[in-house]
């Protein structure tokens, strides 16, 4: 299982608004950016469903998610693969929540949902593009 290293940890910082993409169990895709996505640890990421509909549909027929993030200034460029997992209770819920309303007190997120990462792949043009880490 591929780690998140620092060096993709400084380019999710970087990262204002996140692209995240499900697909249906018929393989139709949707993509929605996300503001709120961080390192859970070496191997997870959480996102905070705030206002997902197409995507939680897509989820619960297919776990499986694309993320990519950039730092144009550091030329640097990853996606990240892997299964999405979806938690309304618990821990990582409430950790999700305390998070998200710590930056923004009028959202109130409706799930985490903790992405078990498979594959980390390099994105930024050259000739280490599709590169798989």
């Amino acid at each position: 299982m591929p780690k998140i290293s620092q060096e993709i940890k400084n380019t999710m910082a970087k990262t204002k608004i996140i692209p995240v993409a499900t697909a249906s169990k018929d393989g139709m895709p949707n993509v929605i950016p996300f503001a709120f996505v961080k390192c859970y640890d070496d191997e997870t990421l959480v996102l905070a469903d705030n206002f997902m509909q197409k995507s939680m549909k897509n989820l619960e027929e297919n776990p499986f998610v694309s993320i990519c993030v950039w730092d144009t200034e550091g030329n640097q460029s990853f996606q990240i693969k892997g299964k999405a997992a979806v938690e309304t209770e618990g821990k990582v819920f409430n950790e999700t929540v305390a998070w998200v309303k710590e930056a923004m007190p009028q959202l109130s997120p409706k799930s985490a949902i903790l992405v078990k990462i498979s594959n980390i792949y390099i994105c930024q043009p050259g000739p280490d593009l599709g590169k798989e880490l």
